[in-house]
């Protein structure tokens, strides 16, 4: 049966209030202050949650807040004697699903609101849901084409590297042989890498102190620049020709030159910078105005800030809140979703966080932090 929980401030009030939700088939709680309200809410978990604006123990905005603690997804619904654009603001911005005004209808029909209640957020759930699912469906197809792109890239290399060693060849000279095997080797190596980096997106690794050494941070920065113009220079793809086109553009700036040698692991850094840089120059590719990227890094006591800032097309509200998430395909946001998702467990894993700001149309700035020890 659906459980109403009633929270009034008035005891009387309250009764009455869950005397006719009974009489329409519902099982009601009537709460005598907020404590006891909490209480039954931990116990029971109810449907939906009725709390008045004023209490008289409290206010309603502080216990509707004190339950969404207890259960983000909580059903709660304020009611007031006086109804107003600032209570009705006050009440969604702190997570109410709606708000009533009590006029002289109110009480006759309750049973009708509360059912409206539930079955919108039956629906709104259902929606959510689907989205939920979509966005997974989505990540799967974007990791499966990620994992094609790179994997079949590497496994292209191997076998054409060991393809030119040719036994058939009495005249081919060891040295050359050994360097088709070691160039493929390499490759190898590098889907080793690969599979590592995916096996960090729980964030759940630890930084090691033995595996920092000295690094000058523009000295990295500088080597993943290269390494992204060679990358973006070799790659034949249609998604590469948009980069191969700005990427002459571009004004790079390294603003970390002053800054001394920092106690770091150096792959980790390299992998952070890669993909913060990489997912920049994607986003030039698809504004391409005087584009530039700006890469800045200082101490903050014990860590390294860095910021890698552009001015392309920026991301919007919704791809913001989702960009660092493993698996979420954002349809057009290339490099957001897998890489990030990398980039902030290894951040994560030195013990730092990761953000961003962005402006649709104007570019995006992502930060990090980096725990040095010093």
């Amino acid at each position: 049966m659906t459980l109403i929980l009633i929270n009034e401030g008035n005891i009387v009030s309250a009764n009455y209030m869950a005397d006719t939700l009974r009489s329409a088939g519902y099982e009601a709680r009537a709460a005598d202050g907020q404590t006891e309200a909490l209480a039954i809410y931990q116990e029971r978990r109810p449907d939906l949650v009725l709390t008045n604006y004023y209490l008289g123990d409290g206010s309603g905005i502080n216990f509707l807040k004190a339950l969404k603690k207890l259960d983000p997804e909580s059903l709660v619904v304020l009611t007031t004697g006086v109804g107003s654009e600032r209570i009705a603001r006050d009440c969604i911005l702190a997570g109410a699903f709606d708000y009533v005004v009590k006029n002289v209808d109110f009480y006759k029909n309750l049973p009708v609101m509360a059912e409206d209640f539930l079955a919108r957020h039956r629906e709104s759930l259902r929606e959510k849901a689907n989205r939920d699912l979509r966005v997974r469906l989505e990540g799967q197809v974007e990791l499966a084409g990620w994992l094609d792109h790179n994997f079949k890239n590497i496994l292209s290399a191997t076998m054409g590297s060991l393809a030119l060693i040719d036994f058939s060849n009495p005249d081919q000279p060891q040295e050359k042989r050994r360097e088709y095997l070691e160039d493929s080797l390499d490759s190898v190596k590098t889907a080793v890498n690969l599979l590592e980096r995916l096996s960090l997106m729980d964030g759940s690794g630890e930084g090691s102190a033995g595996d920092a050494g000295r690094v000058l941070v523009s000295q990295v920065v500088d080597a993943v620049w290269e390494a992204v113009k060679e990358e973006v220079g070799r790659a034949p793809t249609e998604e590469s020709g948009a980069l191969s086109e700005i990427l002459p553009k571009v004004g790079f700036s390294n603003a970390a030159r002053n800054l001394e040698p920092q106690p770091a692991v150096y792959d980790d850094l390299f992998t952070i910078y890669h993909v913060l840089i990489m997912n920049a120059l994607e986003s030039l590719a698809r504004k391409g105005d005087s584009p530039s990227i700006t890469v800045t890094a200082g101490k903050d006591g014990p860590y390294l800030v860095s910021a890698v800032r552009d001015n392309g097309c920026g991301m919007d509200e919704r791809t913001l809140k989702h960009a660092f998430e493993p698996l979420f395909s954002t349809k057009g946001q290339v490099g957001v979703g897998v890489s990030l998702a990398i980039a902030r467990s290894l951040v994560l894993k030195h013990k730092g966080e990761v953000g961003a700001v962005s402006v649709p149309g104007e570019g995006s700035v992502f930060r990090f932090t980096y725990f040095t020890g010093e």
